[in-house]
Parts: structure tokens; C-alpha cells; sequence
């Protein structure tokens, strides 16, 4: 049999399709129907049933007898069940809209399974599918009032929560994001790539946002368990109520790094005192930060846009093929990072 990484993007699917049927078997859904939605780093199904799965956590926010089928790129079964778990916690012990974890007909959040086609198996995790629909370009300022709210209250949770032993999340902090500690080639090499107009912009960012964080550290009244990946098009709207998705890079970071990457689509454009005041109404509705840490707003998004800028070059660096992809990415947060430096 052919190995799997030298087959096509269609014989890969075919082979993925049958693992994800067999693990419909660890849930009880062998009637369920597969809907294949996407493959990236991971793959994600759609899956529907006809008998389902009883509901936990807010049943309301929730489409009945539909789930979110994973078949993970990584390995890590710890870190996997680390998302799980805080996603079961914020479900369930926090009343919070988010992406339920379903147990296998053992009990267990996530699973290996194996096939002919892919011996070495893949993690798999099954999740509810939340009742709620991306907005796109329709965003209105209430909108905006209704992700602070959700973000704050789940800031609020994370603040109080105590995670069970065992539990392994990665730290997006200054090493991770912007001193290179997650990457394979050394961190002068990566910088070195990136384009001279937003070398400089990027290495003036990276000192004032190590300065900053220093100065924060990581008590938990700034430093916390987070979502870290809020962009647009990772949260869904249903009846004035924001439910965030896709906690894959679920971790521990700063509060403030967290509402950045939620408001930096929007930075610094006409509009954005309304988008970010809005967002604030929200979120300091539910809880407050104080004004030393809301006043870094511009700087963690510039972060935000920095990080990106350098996360983007050693992706270069990894997969040069996919240059048609990552170097439009590297170009607009680049431009972006630029903007910080008009205000």
C-alpha cells in the first residue's frame, strides 16, 4: 500500500473518510452521515444522525444531532485532552456558548484510531455543533458588544478555574510569539527573511512588547488562560450572543494579547474608536481590567501584527511551495504593523 504522505490530496481524503467513519463507531453514531467541510492542519466533518447524542453544557446554543468531527494533525493526546477539558469546564461549569466535547462510548474526550490505509492512526474528537452563523463584513457595533461580553466572561472563568492535574496548554508569551521558541531554524535566521521595509517596525515592536510584558508578568490579574486565535471568522452570532470556535490554540497568554487578535481586523480604520469602545461596553460590563493594561491595546495588536509578520517567514522557511499563500499573509499584516506607527 502506498504511504500516505506520497499520495494525492484526493487519496489522502479517501483514506481520512474511512478513518473518520471508523470512529463514528467509538461514539455509537454508525447511522451518522459525514459531511466532509475542511482540510487543513487538520481535517473537520460535519456529522449528522439520526438518533444523536444527549447534550450537555447550554443545550440551547447547540443544533441537535449535528457534531463537529476532528481528525487532529497532532499527536499530543495530552495537550488534546487539555482543550477538551477547559472546553467541557467552560461548558458546563461556566455556562459559556462554546464548541461541547463529546466522550466516546468509553468515556474518553479524545481517541486514536487506526485503519489499514493510516496504521500509525490519527486523535480524533467529536464536539457539538454550535447554533450560530459567521457575520463576514456585516459587523455592527453590537456585535462588538456582544464579543466583549463573551470574552470577558470567558477571561472571568479562566481567572477562577482550577485546571486538573495533568493539564498541558502551551504559553504564548514574548518567547513563543516573538523570540522564536516554537520554531525549527534558528531565530536570526527567520528574521533575516523578512522584507527590510518591516524589519525595523518589527524589531522596534518585539523590545517595546518584551518591555511591556515584563513589566505585566504573569500574575493572574493580566496573565491567564486564553483563546488566542479570536479572529472573525471564529466566531458565530445567534440572537445578540457572540460563541467563539476553533480552541485549538488554547493557552495561557495575556488578557490583553487575547482582546488584540479579537479587535485587529478592525484596528486603526475609520471606524475603530466605535468597533473598540463597543467592545468595551461588553466586556467591562462583565469584568474590568485596569487602565495600565487597556491603554496597551494599540501596542498588543501591533504585537499581534509583529508576531504574525514572524510566524509567516519561518513558515516560508518550512514550506517554501506554499509561497503563494504565506507571503500575501506576511505582506498584509506587514502593512498592517506599518499603520501602528501613524497613529
Amino acid at each position: 500500500m502506498k504511504p500516505f504522505r506520497e499520495l494525492s490530496r484526493r487519496g489522502r481524503l479517501f483514506r481520512l473518510r474511512k478513518l473518520a467513519n471508523q470512529s463514528l463507531k467509538s461514539y455509537g453514531l454508525m447511522d451518522a452521515h459525514l459531511n466532509f467541510i475542511q482540510y487543513s492542519q487538520n481535517i473537520i466533518y460535519r456529522v449528522d444522525c439520526p438518533g444523536g447524542i444527549p447534550m450537555g453544557g447550554i443545550a440551547d446554543c447547540f443544533v441537535p444531532n449535528r457534531f463537529v468531527l476532528r481528525i487532529l494533525a497532532s499527536s499530543d493526546a495530552d495537550m488534546i485532552a487539555s482543550e477538551l477539558a477547559w472546553l467541557a469546564a467552560l461548558s458546563t461549569e461556566g455556562g459559556l456558548p462554546v464548541p461541547a466535547p463529546v466522550p466516546n462510548t468509553d468515556g474518553e474526550l479524545v481517541i486514536k484510531i487506526k485503519t489499514d490505509g493510516i496504521p500509525a492512526g490519527r486523535m480524533v474528537s467529536l464536539m457539538h455543533w454550535l447554533d450560530g452563523r459567521r457575520l463576514h463584513a456585516r459587523f455592527k457595533p453590537k456585535h462588538f458588544t456582544a464579543l466583549g461580553q463573551t470574552v470577558a466572561r470567558l477571561h472571568a472563568f479562566s481567572y477562577g478555574w482550577q485546571p486538573p492535574a495533568g493539564f498541558d496548554r502551551p504559553h504564548w508569551d514574548w518567547d513563543s510569539q516573538l523570540g522564536g521558541s516554537m520554531f525549527r531554524h534558528p531565530m536570526a535566521d527567520v528574521v533575516a527573511t523578512i522584507p527590510e521595509k518591516f524589519q525595523q517596525p518589527f524589531h522596534t515592536i518585539s523590545s517595546e512588547g518584551r518591555d511591556a510584558m515584563e513589566r505585566l508578568g504573569k500574575g493572574p490579574d493580566a496573565y491567564g488562560l486564553i483563546h488566542a486565535d479570536l479572529y472573525p471568522e471564529n466566531i458565530l452570532f445567534k440572537d445578540n450572543r457572540a460563541l467563539p470556535i476553533d480552541f485549538e490554540d488554547c493557552g495561557y497568554g495575556y488578557w490583553m494579547w487575547d482582546i488584540a487578535v479579537a479587535l485587529c481586523e478592525w484596528a486603526w480604520g475609520p471606524e475603530w474608536e466605535i468597533i473598540r469602545d463597543a467592545f468595551w461596553d461588553g466586556y467591562s460590563s462583565i469584568r474590568t481590567l485596569p487602565d495600565t493594561q487597556w491603554s496597551l491595546l494599540d501596542l498588543f495588536i501591533a504585537i499581534q501584527f509583529a508576531t504574525m509578520v514572524l510566524w509567516s517567514s519561518a513558515l516560508l522557511i518550512n514550506d517554501p511551495k506554499r509561497i503563494g499563500e504565506y507571503e500575501p499573509w506576511r505582506n498584509k499584516v506587514g502593512n498592517q504593523l506599518l499603520g501602528y506607527f501613524k497613529l
